[in-house]
């Protein structure tokens, strides 16, 4: 997708400016304009596939090498739904996670991950590829694909309207504001879309559990091993996490861990998981009156900002989740302890940066998406395999302090921009040198949010006690050392990915490896990043979270080689932010001495 997103891009910004130095009358200018935002979407739509198929390392296969007996409950599945039978692929890489593209419902492809197929069960695995058939029987490649082109024609009317005259500023302002209102609706129905296609997955497996399950493996809870190149690393049985928050010392042995007293509630929901297993093919998917918005019906079978290039192609692929959310834990039998869950859900539920980054985002809150799957167990007769009523209450000390620290460079913007103007209000003329003063408050500004969150000295630590943190923020990060293995890297099948995934014997998380440019990013990926994959480690980095967990890397080592990779991220931005203050401050200096006023 960066391929496509990269060059439509160009294509829009190219075409884009030469539309608008034509100097043709407003309104033509704007016809034209706006229609050529809404066929560079289409074209994104036209190709995405195809370039998809190109670039990304799918393996096309019959279903059944998902499981035993998928192909027949794939092809009853899209015959419940009256679809054709989507082409499966498998991509041979870590990356828990599954996606479907394409046209539309004729040529829509389904792709798993290895890593996926290894840490879901069966019926786990299907309700995932149930999940995107809904994607595919509600139409959402066209559904979104349409939205996106109305939000990229009204960003172009409102930067063409810019032109039409000081008289028309209230246009402008109201064509801002309508293109922000319909990215963040964009957003909003992509949101909508995911939950539709959840109840799509409760319908044909008749039990909502299955995809919550599967959810929380994916985002970020819960998978026995991990494997790299057809090696399986196992993951040991962590301890026991308190409600509350940080895992106790273990009583005995590394890792002891004692579910004597949630045997009861395991084997009922390990008994609620397995027990369609049989006689799924002879299920009726239920469909209650006014679920959902659907009527009552006889049942049917069924079986087993400001512009950003970055928006082109958003909705291209539609996930089952989030592809930075990657990291899994379990215990040594597999299951998923509830405690566990509800314990890292916290902070999804009590942060209040979980729901400001979810707004952000294409999918909802993983947390919010299990408790919709739970709602459906009511019409599923299905029991909770989560209880959300265990969560302790929690509140998150830190939001003030974060506030303040995102907005230190617009501070000093407005604030450079309120230092010019009286000046110029007091010396009666305006000075070449009061231009920088607002540069000089923004760069200072983003140094101190760059100082302040990068500071703190490393500690080791476990993943799976860091999900349990609540006090932690994408600006107020927890210092970390995590020794474990390269599993992978996070984007699935793209060669110059360059994220990883670290498992320690407690669980795996996203590791963003950031560099000072893009391309140096990208070049790290395209000739280094594989090569680290299945080695041991010990990360250097900040845990991070926003709407999904992760760990940015300030270095690594590998661990039989002594090798170390440092990003260099944060020394050549402090030190690139520090040059364009000093700079501002040198151009205010000598404008002021030799410029004079205008």
């Amino acid at each position: 997708m960066a391929v496509i997103v990269a060059i439509l891009g160009l294509v829009f910004a190219v075409g884009f400016l030469v539309l608008l130095k034509l100097h043709l009358p407003m309104g033509i200018t704007m016809a034209l304009t706006g229609g050529f935002a809404v066929g560079i979407v289409v074209l994104q739509y036209c190709l995405g596939p195809m370039i998809i198929d190109a670039i990304v390392k799918v393996r096309w296969t019959a279903a059944d090498e998902l499981g035993y007996g998928t192909g027949q409950w794939l092809a009853t599945a899209c015959g419940t739904f009256k679809i054709p039978q989507p082409r499966m692929g498998i991509i041979e890489e870590a990356a828990p996670n599954a996606f479907t593209y394409g046209h539309g419902a004729y040529d829509a492809r389904v792709v798993v991950t290895r890593g996926l197929i290894d840490i879901l069960e069966p019926e786990e695995l299907r309700a995932v590829v149930a999940h995107e058939l809904g994607h595919i029987r509600n139409r959402d490649f066209v559904v979104m694909t349409m939205v996106q082109a109305l939000v990229l024609a009204l960003w172009t009317l409102y930067y063409t309207s810019r032109s039409s005259g000081r008289s028309n500023w209230y246009i402008v302002i109201g064509a801002y504001l309508a293109y922000w209102a319909s990215y963040y609706a964009s957003l909003l129905l992509s949101r909508i879309r995911e939950y539709m296609a959840d109840y799509s997955s409760a319908q044909i497996t008749g039990n909502p559990n299955h995809l919550s399950y599967a959810l929380v493996k994916i985002a970020y809870g819960l998978a026995k091993t991990q494997t790299s190149g057809g090696a399986t690393v196992p993951v040991s049985a962590p301890p026991k996490i308190a409600i509350g928050g940080i895992p106790p010392a273990p009583s005995s042995g590394p890792y002891a861990y004692d579910t004597s007293a949630e045997q009861k509630m395991r084997a009922q929901i390990e008994a609620s998981r397995h027990d369609n297993a049989h006689a799924i093919a002879a299920r009726a998917i239920p469909q209650p009156a006014n679920a959902m918005g659907a009527q009552a019906v006889k049942p049917k079978p069924a079986s087993k900002q400001a512009f950003s290039a970055a928006q082109l192609g958003a909705f291209g692929v539609m996930g089952v989740s989030s592809m930075r959310a990657a990291v899994a834990w379990s215990g040594a039998d597999g299951l998923a302890n509830p405690d566990t869950f509800t314990t890292a859900a916290r902070w999804e539920l009590f942060n209040p940066w979980g729901r400001i980054g979810e707004i952000f985002s294409t999918h909802p809150l993983t947390a919010l998406r299990i408790k919709a799957l739970q709602k459906l167990n009511r019409l599923f007769n299905q029991p909770d395999a989560f209880d959300f009523s265990k969560i302790k209450p929690g509140k998150y000390k830190g939001f003030g302090r974060d506030l303040v620290l995102v907005s230190m460079p617009w501070l000093g913007l407005f604030g450079g921009i309120a230092v010019a103007a009286m000046t110029t209000a007091s010396q009666r003329t305006f000075d070449l040198s009061e231009v920088f003063m607002p540069l000089v408050g923004f760069s200072a500004g983003r140094l101190v949010v760059l100082l302040f969150s990068y500071m703190g000295e490393f500690r080791p630590n476990k993943i799976i006690r860091l999900l349990g943190e609540i006090e932690v923020s994408h600006v107020n990060p927890i210092p970390t050392a995590i020794e474990g293995t390269f599993t992978g890297r996070i984007s699935p099948g793209i060669a110059w990915a360059s994220d990883f995934i670290v498992q320690d014997d407690s669980g795996f998380m996203a590791c963003m490896f950031r560099r000072p440019l893009g391309m140096m990013k990208l070049w790290f990926g395209l000739t280094s990043a594989e090569r680290y994959v299945g080695k041991r480690v010990r990360v250097y980095g900040w845990y991070r979270r926003f709407n999904a967990p992760y760990i940015e890397i300030h270095h690594f080592e590998v661990l039989d080689t002594g090798e170390k990779v440092s990003s260099n991220y944060f020394p050549w931005a402090v030190v690139g932010n520090l040059l364009l203050t000093l700079a501002c401050v040198a151009g205010i200096v000598l404008l002021h001495r030799f410029g004079g006023p205008i």
